[in-house]
């Protein structure tokens, strides 16, 4: 794996994880977080997402 792929899947997971009480505070579902996420131009807002839904379930 290349090393700029590595930094993107752990910054993704890191934001995953600081807006992971927001997500399960408000019921977010990902299309929700996905939308919030894109509005705050927040960069692989889908990766994020998805990668919040999983933490949570």
């Amino acid at each position: 794996m290349h090393q700029v792929q590595f930094r993107q899947i752990m910054r993704d997971a890191e934001i995953a994880r600081v807006i992971l009480p927001v997500v399960r505070g408000h019921h977010l579902s990902e299309a929700e977080t996905e939308k919030a996420l894109a509005k705050l131009n927040v960069p692989r807002a889908a990766n994020v997402a998805r990668i919040s839904i999983a933490l949570g379930a």
